[in-house]
């Protein structure tokens, strides 16, 4: 049943920001890093010893926005160069806009937001479109600068293709460091709850599998009210300017820089880029231009429940795409999928030797030795794995190849996988969340965990996984108030329609949610269903919704009502299927395939 606060319609909309102000001096610090995560976990205390020692040090050297004037950055500037870094696409553009820390509070300061730029090709230049891969926590400054050609295959050439780092993220200054370094934060995690998953029991209606799973989340909630408080320490107000809200109002700011304060606000996103999406068009419904949002988020549950309930709403296409991935797996039998293990099974006998083998996990974790960082595959960490394969339907062979090699007693590849997913540096992603969360009174870990049995029990097997995955808890204590919430309302008359894609099994945005987006927008959106699994359009191509995104970035063209796109693609390719595309076409599904590349990183 649908919470009384879930839909929020009401809330007003703050007063009008700062457009112009002050010349801050910028202060520099060092970058980003994307280096591999720890290697020895043994070093958990000393690193995390430092973290307050340190504090003072880097709240000095990375946050001290302290308002004095300075002539290098002023509020408006905007500098571009030749990008150098490896990977960059010829031509591309780097460089920076500097807009005000607080749209509300002219004395606060400045941000460096790190953009990317590639530019439209021909004469009839129609304006920019800001790219956003995700997350939160995803940098999409290289959505331009590496990728920059083939998102322009994917909405259209005559526009400048801009990427950004969105605030406390990649480039972008200030960041979210609330650790002296990656690596410890990685220990702090290192073999807790939130880096192994919860352990799940096969009988979840046992009390001692309760018993056990209500400590896990005791341990959860320690570790989240930890690290909050070494944030706290290290960066102060700083975590206040990383929300939603404030991003929305930095692509309308550099808009107006790069286009003009007439020019309409054009945008692509996917996964958490749809909250960012939808924040913009509520915000701004009056600038909207050519907006898509791809593998859509639930921003009302996002901005109005508290984490722990969202599963029940957003985990309804998982099980579907798990059983995609092994009814697929057995049409292709052990030639082509290493899980089967006859050519006369079904999907449902793959399911139960792979929940079997789980459910044994939970008793006996196996040992690794082997592993990048050795350790144990645990029934946690082995379901993260599976649920980061059914985002990515084009890696099933090789998922089911690595999951095989673990029931056979060799859990290497699954349990480097699991770790080389992780893609936060920091608390990077909680300072999103949690300054777009709305404050809730804090939950028992016993009404947490009842909710979570609920939800693997009715929705998905996946729901505590999700949990981890999609490091949104804790928000309860949640050190800082941002200057701006945004709560509502959600279902503004756009000046032009927002156009929605959902894919039919997509494992974490189900297409549940793309339907209750245009429902609520009406006439203001158009949702285009893609016949597939995976996250987001770009998981599997489909040369259909490429074209129904190019018709409508042209001339606001939408797709008919009712419009399903088939994808052009399997993830198990039969070795003997040929097909034959235009030249217009294979390079449509080579742009796909290399923007997801950019993207997701498969």
């Amino acid at each position: 049943m649908t919470s009384p606060d879930y839909y929020n319609w009401g809330v007003p909309q703050r007063e009008k920001p700062l457009r112009t102000g002050l010349a801050l001096h910028d202060t520099e610090g060092q970058q980003s890093s994307n280096s591999a995560r720890t290697k020895w976990f043994g070093r958990a205390a000393m690193l995390i010893g430092l973290c307050l020692a340190c504090s003072t040090l880097l709240k000095r050297h990375f946050y001290g926005f302290s308002g004095t004037p300075s002539d290098e950055y002023r509020v408006g500037d905007i500098k571009w160069w030749p990008c150098t870094e490896p990977g960059s696409a010829p031509g591309a553009e780097c460089g920076y806009a500097i807009v005000p820390l607080d749209y509300f509070n002219a004395s606060a300061g400045v941000a460096k937001i790190a953009l990317g730029r590639y530019k439209a090709k021909g004469p009839s230049r129609k304006g920019s479109v800001f790219l956003n891969p995700g997350g939160p926590g995803g940098a999409g400054k290289r959505l331009a600068s590496a990728s920059g050609a083939s998102f322009q295959r994917l909405v259209g050439e005559e526009y400048d293709m801009i990427g950004f780092d969105p605030r406390g993220i990649g480039e972008t200054e200030p960041r979210t460091q609330c650790f002296p370094s990656p690596d410890a934060h990685s220990a702090f995690i290192a073999n807790t709850v939130l880096e192994r998953g919860y352990d799940v029991g096969p009988n979840l209606t046992d009390p001692a599998n309760r018993n056990h799973l209500i400590q896990l989340q005791r341990d959860a909630d320690a570790l989240w009210q930890a690290q909050f408080e070494i944030c706290a320490e290290t960066m102060g107000d700083t975590l206040r300017y990383m929300g939603t809200s404030t991003v929305a109002r930095d692509i309308n700011f550099i808009t107006s820089l790069l286009d003009g304060e007439d020019a309409l606000i054009n945008y692509y996103g996917l996964s958490y880029g749809t909250v960012i999406g939808q924040y913009l068009v509520n915000m701004f419904p009056d600038r909207v231009g050519r907006v898509v949002i791809d593998g859509v988020v639930d921003a009302i549950a996002w901005a109005t429940l508290p984490s722990y309930k969202w599963e029940r709403y957003w985990q309804t296409s998982t099980d579907v795409a798990y059983e995609m991935f092994l009814d697929d797996c057995a049409k292709v039998g052990p030639s082509q999928c290493a899980l089967a293990k006859n050519n006369h099974e079904i999907g449902a006998d793959i399911l139960r030797r792979v929940e079997s083998f789980l459910a044994d996990l939970y008793y006996k974790p196996l040992a690794v030795p082997k592993a990048t960082v050795p350790g144990i595959l645990t029934n946690g960490r082995a379901r993260l794995f599976l649920l980061g394969a059914l985002e990515s339907p084009p890696s099933w062979p090789s998922a089911a190849q690595a999951f095989d090699q673990a029931m056979q007693g060799d859990g290497t590849d699954v349990l480097n996988g699991v770790r080389d997913a992780q893609y936060l540096n920091d608390l990077e992603r909680s300072a999103v969340s949690c300054n777009d969360n709305k404050p809730f009174p804090a939950p028992t870990p016993e009404e947490v965990i009842d909710e979570q049995l609920y939800v693997l029990e009715h929705v998905s097997r996946f729901g505590l996984a999700v949990v981890v995955s999609e490091p949104d808890a804790g928000c309860q204590f949640w050190p800082v108030t941002p200057p701006e919430r945004f709560l509502g309302t959600w279902n503004h008359t756009l000046r032009n329609p927002m156009l929605i894609i959902s894919n039919t099994a997509d494992p974490a945005t189900p297409i549940a949610n793309g339907k209750l987006v245009q429902e609520t927008l009406g006439n203001s959106s158009r949702l285009l269903v893609q016949d597939s699994p995976g996250h987001c359009s770009l998981a599997l191509p489909s040369i259909c919704t490429v074209k129904a995104m190019r018709a409508f970035f042209a001339d606001g063209t939408l797709p008919k009502e009712g419009t399903i796109c088939p994808v052009d693609a399997s993830p198990f390719p039969l070795h003997d299927a040929v097909h034959v595309y235009s030249d217009e076409d294979a390079e449509i599904l080579e742009s796909v395939r290399h923007a997801a590349e950019v993207v997701f990183g498969h």
